[in-house]
């Protein structure tokens, strides 16, 4: 379900200067994500500009246009992109081993995290409609995955598939009905609402660190990249966890992006001859 325009956000860090500036999109499974910014490896922050919404409140130039879709493509959108260039490919990005049938997303928010590590393997945890975890080698090598329901949609289930339990949105949207409960302190929910939200915050938490025990125990990954609209709910539980789990799980180092794919798609450059895409 597409975002009313009601939630469209903006931050604004000042418009990119000395460099082309390039407009960036992902069409998500449930909502528009914009960026403005310039299309450079390293040095200052690359993405200027970000917006969650139907329509950027920049002018979109199709010239310097980098796209790509997960999700379908609303009508919106779908009477404006005729100048756009093709959408990424994730064969495009350039992850070794990834297969084409991978998700676009998957692939340009592991390759970006990769390029950004300090040299080892990376596990990125990207907490959207669904939550994904994709792994990357010290040799930046495609290691696989896993995928899980997210938040929204394990929360929509239980109200789908129950009699009496309540239907509870995402906690970023105003209908959410109650304040979600500060997942580091102890003990269980007292009301339905917040036993609901602990549940799947903690079953999602214990899957990520699950699988990030997993990889550091076998020296596969030594740092992990949340991003995603639902990151943000997934950090103290993850934290709280992984502190009282192994040595080496505790070691691990946390980063937290959430423009990551964004970033992704502006290190991208397109070639002179318009012959593809390479980084």
């Amino acid at each position: 379900m597409w975002s009313p325009s009601g939630r469209d956000r903006l931050c604004r860090h000042g418009a990119p200067t000395g460099l082309m500036a390039v407009t960036v999109l992902l069409v998500g499974n449930s909502r528009l994500h914009w960026g403005l910014g310039t299309p450079q490896n390293s040095g200052p922050e690359p993405l200027q500009n970000h917006w969650d919404g139907h329509c950027p409140p920049w002018r979109v130039q199709p010239a310097t246009m980098r796209w790509a879709a997960v999700g379908l493509i609303p009508p919106s959108l779908e009477t404006r992109r005729g100048p756009w260039p093709p959408p990424i490919r994730t064969c495009q990005v350039p992850l070794a081993n990834c297969p084409p049938p991978g998700g676009v997303d998957r692939a340009l928010g592991a390759w970006q995290a990769f390029g950004c590590s300090a040299g080892g393997g990376v596990l990125v945890v990207d907490a959207g409609t669904a939550l994904t975890m994709t792994a990357v080698t010290a040799n930046g090598s495609f290691a696989g995955g896993r995928i899980l329901p997210g938040v929204a949609l394990q929360l929509e289930s239980l109200h789908r598939g129950t009699a009496s339990l309540p239907c509870v949105v995402s906690p970023w949207a105003k209908a959410w009905p109650t304040a979600p409960r500060n997942q580091a302190e102890p003990g269980l929910a007292t009301d339905t609402v917040n036993a609901m939200v602990d549940g799947v915050i903690h079953g999602l938490s214990a899957a990520v660190v699950n699988t990030m025990t997993a990889l550091a125990g076998a020296a596969v990954v030594g740092e992990c990249w949340l991003t995603g609209g639902d990151a943000p709910l997934l950090q103290e539980a993850i934290r709280s966890q992984l502190a009282a789990g192994q040595r080496a799980t505790r070691e691990l180092a946390l980063h937290d992006d959430p423009h990551l794919v964004l970033k992704g798609l502006l290190r991208l450059r397109t070639r002179a001859d318009g012959g593809g895409l390479d980084a």
